[in-house]
């Protein structure tokens, strides 16, 4: 009887662990990225992308794979990922004036509302887009 109770102790604190400290690294469905981003501080990037979109694919391969890229957005970013032929996804293209894809908007939460501190469109290289990330976190004031 005691070994169940120590075995479902350590369960029980497994499981609070992984659900206080979320895996940045991954991408989330939107509400749960805006959750996650109000509750610990962070800045959203909504990435708006089709599955039929060459720069998307090119994005995906040569730019938000890159070890760098993956590392300065786990560190500092919650990715919300937004397929635009979901019916979801066309709604917030709508709500968001989303003009293509790939589209990035970036949201920080502000005196009780969701504020968009940048946007960019279109495919870029990866240093660019690294640089633009990082004015975008000197904008949104909440990057480390």
């Amino acid at each position: 009887m005691y070994a169940y109770r120590v075995l479902w102790s350590l369960v029980l604190l497994a499981l609070a662990a992984a659900w206080a400290a979320p895996d940045f690294g991954r991408w989330y469905p939107y509400g749960t990225a805006l959750d996650l981003a109000q509750t610990h501080g962070r800045v959203v990037m909504v990435y708006f992308h089709s599955p039929h979109c060459p720069y998307c694919d090119q994005m995906n391969t040569f730019v938000l794979s890159d070890p760098q890229v993956s590392r300065f957005l786990e560190d500092r970013f919650v990715v919300a990922s937004v397929d635009i032929e979901t019916p979801e996804g066309q709604e917030l293209s709508r709500r968001y004036r989303v003009p293509g894809t790939p589209t990035f908007v970036f949201l920080v939460f502000r005196k009780g509302a969701w504020e968009e501190v940048g946007r960019f469109f279109g495919s870029r290289p990866r240093a660019q887009f690294l640089s633009e990330l990082r004015q975008i976190c000197a904008k949104g004031g909440v990057c480390e």
